[in-house]
C-alpha cells in the first residue's frame, strides 16, 4: 500500500510545479485613462455677488447682484420672518420665496395625538 501512495504523493506535488512552468496569456492591456474635466473656476477667480442693503419703513432690503443683474432680494422685516424674493428664470420676475417653504416639495405628517 505505501508502494502505491509514493508514486501518487510525487504526482500530487509535481502538479503545482509543472503548472508553474506553463506559460500563462498576457495580460489585457490597460486602457489610458479619461482626461479629467476642465476646471469651472479656481477658487481665486470665483464671482462673487455685489449687496446692496438699504432701509425702508419698517424692512431692511438686501439685493444680490452679479454684473448689475439682481438675482435675488432678501426682505427682513422688522416683525416676523425674513423671505425672499428670487428671480429663477433670469427674466427679471421674482418669485417669493418664504423661509418656511425651503422644504418644498417636502411636507412633514402631522397627526392628531390627543384631543380636548
Amino acid at each position: 500500500m505505501k508502494m502505491r501512495a509514493i508514486p501518487l504523493l510525487a504526482l500530487l506535488l509535481a502538479a503545482p510545479l509543472y503548472a508553474l512552468q506553463s506559460e500563462a496569456p498576457p495580460p489585457p492591456p490597460i486602457p489610458e485613462p479619461e482626461p479629467l474635466p476642465p476646471k469651472v473656476q479656481d477658487p481665486d477667480e470665483q464671482v462673487l455677488p455685489e449687496v446692496n442693503i438699504r432701509r425702508e419703513e419698517d424692512r431692511d432690503v438686501e439685493e444680490y447682484s452679479i454684473n448689475g443683474v439682481v438675482y435675488m432680494i432678501r426682505i427682513v422685516p422688522d416683525v416676523g420672518p425674513a423671505y425672499y424674493l428670487i428671480d429663477t428664470t433670469g427674466d427679471g420676475n421674482f418669485d417669493s420665496q418664504m423661509q418656511h417653504d425651503q422644504l418644498a416639495p417636502v411636507r412633514p405628517a402631522h397627526w392628531k395625538i390627543r384631543e380636548w
